[in-house]
């Protein structure tokens, strides 16, 4: 487990070294945090990276503690859009504390969009990895969505 998180960390110390064209109205990353049920407290940060106007790269990290099983999660996620060929990619990682590492990944395709809609279809893949009973079953997903 220590190797690809090694691997991760140098690839994302190396990909936010790199100097990226910064947009005239950039906009501060945002900070979220919430507490759920009576003990259980969730923190998150989103921020860009990249956006030149017809590609964006979005990042996020997210942070739970449940003060009464005294459990965990941390994650982390990146989301890429670009707008001219109306495709997405995200992939999104959390450790759940014991309970296996869940990886999520996803595509989508924006099919029709004009001034007061847009339609969207995706596919997804999932699996949860090194739970205390093995490796879980990958799941596969598709979807349609709209905003009317």
């Amino acid at each position: 487990m220590q190797k690809p998180l090694v691997l991760f960390a140098t690839y994302l110390a190396l990909a936010l070294a790199v100097p990226m064209p910064k947009p005239a109205d950039e906009k501060p990353n945002k900070f979220d945090w919430d507490v759920r049920q009576p003990g259980i407290l969730d923190l998150k940060t989103t921020g860009t990276f990249y956006d030149d106007g017809g590609k964006r790269l979005d990042g996020s990290a997210t942070y739970s503690k449940n003060f009464v099983d005294r459990s965990q999660s941390v994650g982390a996620g990146l989301n890429y859009h670009d707008y001219n060929s109306r495709l997405g990619a995200g992939l999104n990682v959390q450790d759940l504390d014991g309970a296996g590492t869940r990886v999520q990944a996803d595509l989508t395709k924006t099919l029709l969009k004009d001034q007061y809609s847009n339609i969207e279809g995706g596919l997804r893949y999932g699996q949860t990895f090194n739970t205390p009973y093995g490796n879980s079953e990958p799941f596969f997903g598709g979807f349609v969505r709209g905003r009317f």
